[in-house]
């Protein structure tokens, strides 16, 4: 009997140990591409400018163009999710608004096939989002 407890207590310490060794390393994340990438580089308008110079292949003219248009889109999103007024709606509403708004003045910027490009991506983090 003594020798049952303690192969009962060595199998409990090794599927114990084994879950927390598990849980220690997190699920390998996938890069984020199309709109998904855009919104997380929205936080930072320097990490927002870096993802677009690289998919779209910018050059020095249009990321010194597209800079202040990042800043400035940064501290309108960040007034609009500090605002306290504002319904979750109403904020969603507005974040919207701002983004559409900022898109037109990106795409001013931008060379046709720059556009295209962007417009693809747009597309495919709203499918994303949708499918979610």
């Amino acid at each position: 009997m003594p020798t049952k407890l303690h192969w009962s207590t060595l199998t409990l310490l090794v599927v114990l140990t084994t879950g927390l060794l598990v849980g220690q390393n997190p699920a390998p994340q996938t890069p984020q591409q199309g709109h998904e990438a855009m919104g997380a580089a929205a936080s930072s308008p320097n990490a927002h400018l870096q993802m677009l110079t690289e998919k779209l292949n910018l050059t020095d003219e249009q990321s010194a163009k597209l800079k202040p248009i990042f800043q400035d889109q940064a501290e309108q999103l960040k007034a609009v999710r500090d605002d306290t007024s504002l319904s979750p709606e109403q904020k969603t509403a507005k974040k919207k608004a701002i983004h559409e708004s900022f898109h037109e003045q990106i795409n001013a910027v931008l060379t046709p096939e720059q556009q295209a490009k962007f417009k693809e991506m747009k597309h495919e983090g709203g499918e994303k989002h949708l499918n979610n």
